[in-house]
């Protein structure tokens, strides 16, 4: 191997070993969702619950909550498909002072708010929705810094307990019909505006 070889070789080491280092510690941080199992009407389809979080790896840093079908440990999560941008809040980084404090969410039930993904969450009474996967166990994932972050990222799972069933509504596959690439452009703007909203 020649001495230009050997320089790069060893270069690519120590640019290896510094990015390694500067990664976040593994997965740390755990919560609860109070209350839990979250009570909720015939026909009621969302519902505020307290977020508790405590013991994450970056103190002061801001978090994303979102409402997803899986555990961030499941091996086939995957946070842009299993996650519902629609439910995604952002906490400001001062109302996370050394890593532990609780926030206001609002859980959905039912399908996904964004109408074409496929799953929801529901009570274990509730009848089947055509074309949707029902999850009776949901999950609120906490990750730092960043939503794609799957270095430091925890679930809470949680559940809800229906005091009767009945038919939930369902997405209206009307506003899924071709419509001009204005109102479309629109919509993607206020849905975007509404994902990324900052509660506290």
């Amino acid at each position: 191997m020649s001495a230009f070889k050997k320089v790069a070789v060893a270069l690519g080491l120590v640019v290896a070993a510094l990015s390694f280092a500067a990664l976040p510690a593994g997965a740390s941080g755990s919560g609860t969702v109070n209350p839990n199992p979250v009570a909720v009407t015939s026909g009621q389809t969302t519902a505020t619950v307290t977020v508790n979080w405590s013991g994450l790896a970056n103190p002061g840093h801001k978090l994303f909550l979102t409402q997803c079908k899986k555990l961030e440990s499941d091996p086939t999560f995957v946070f842009a498909s299993d996650c519902s941008n629609l439910s995604e809040i952002l906490v400001n980084a001062s109302a996370n002072p050394g890593g532990a404090s609780s926030v206001q969410f609002t859980v959905f039930r039912g399908e996904n708010p964004d109408g074409d993904s496929g799953w929801g969450c529901f009570d274990a009474s509730d009848p089947a929705v055509a074309g949707v996967t029902a999850f009776t166990t949901c999950n609120i994932r906490v990750t730092e810094d960043a939503e794609s972050n799957t270095s430091t990222d925890f679930s809470i799972p949680f559940t809800f307990a229906s005091t009767g069933g009945g038919a939930l509504p369902e997405t209206s596959t009307v506003v899924l019909l071709p419509v001009t690439a204005g109102v479309v452009l629109t919509a993607a703007w206020f849905l975007q505006r509404r994902r990324n909203r900052v509660v506290v």
